[in-house]
């Protein structure tokens, strides 16, 4: 039910895409790179292809998990549907901000946020990984009683919403960042500038960052991407990249108490010359084709 409900709007999502790209030209922002698109639309595809498998295996292991080991069976009256919304917030909470703290969980979440263009797109940026590794994290709500039903339904409409987070069009109505995260407020979670950095967790209700300190509102300019950005719109590279430079760390450090901690410390154990050192290992120097015809625009475009 999920994945029916879940691929039944994507049309309706590429058409928004579509709405906001030519909106975003005709006001002159540039805001969307044909590289970067492409790389952001490219990775959603198949996380959306893989996830009809995906859910179809999880909604079994909700139902599992409610049908053996439920802690209390909870009705499904129009409150509870509101509670288990603010809920799930409420675990994606700390699945996000464990996905920033800790390095091997960073090294399937950093996909998302390599992406030096904040526009609708890159709301498509997650990988299977990550869907694996958040769906361990839903299963605390068919254990605690929530109908899988009610969990799967739940589940797209928080992705739904954060959905349109993704975006520098903002309503800019003050009082309605005290309750909701905006694109403003998510937008500084996707900035690297130092100020922005591990700030911004929730992904619909603000009430948690808040709660837990990691509040902030926009002041400076964000500057979208990674602190140390990446050099190539490789698939693979941009998927595997920061497992080969946690292996290239590893094989470097004797200390067995320092490769558990570069495994599941914070990725500031990481000293950054890791990426430098790997891509000038794994990538040649004519790694990326560029785009220079209007025809080979038209070609990816078509085909993707």
């Amino acid at each position: 039910m999920n994945n029916f409900i879940s691929a039944s709007i994507i049309p309706v999502f590429l058409l928004l895409i579509l709405i906001e790209y030519w909106v975003s030209k005709k006001m002159g922002k540039k805001n969307y790179n044909l590289d970067s698109t492409v790389s952001n639309l490219s990775i959603g595809v198949l996380e959306r292809v893989l996830d009809v498998f995906l859910q179809g295996v999880f909604f079994y292991v909700f139902s599992y998990i409610y049908q053996h080991y439920a802690l209390f069976h909870i009705s499904n009256s129009w409150y509870i549907w509101l509670f288990l919304l603010i809920l799930t917030d409420f675990v994606w909470y700390w699945y996000h901000r464990l996905g920033h703290e800790i390095n091997l969980l960073w090294a399937f979440h950093i996909v998302h946020h390599q992406s030096e263009d904040y526009n609708l797109s890159v709301a498509a940026r997650v990988t299977n990984f990550q869907s694996i590794i958040r769906n361990v994290f839903w299963c605390i709500l068919p254990l605690i009683g929530f109908r899988p039903e009610m969990v799967s339904i739940i589940l797209v409409v928080h992705a739904g919403y954060s959905f349109f987070t993704h975006t520098e069009f903002d309503l800019k109505i003050d009082w309605l960042e005290n309750i909701l995260i905006t694109p403003a407020l998510h937008g500084v979670h996707h900035a690297s500038n130092p100020e922005y950095l591990d700030k911004n967790y929730g992904d619909m209700f603000v009430f948690w960052d808040k709660l837990f300190g990691t509040f902030k509102k926009p002041v400076a300019q964000p500057v979208y991407g990674l602190t140390v950005p990446l050099k190539s719109h490789s698939f693979l590279w941009q998927h595997f990249h920061y497992l080969i430079e946690i292996g290239y760390r590893l094989r470097l450090t004797k200390s067995i108490k320092q490769k558990i901690r570069i495994l599941f410390g914070k990725p500031d154990v990481m000293t950054g010359n890791e990426r430098i050192e790997t891509e000038k290992i794994f990538l040649s120097k004519n790694r990326d084709l560029q785009a220079n015809s209007n025809l080979y625009k038209y070609y990816i475009g078509l085909q993707l």
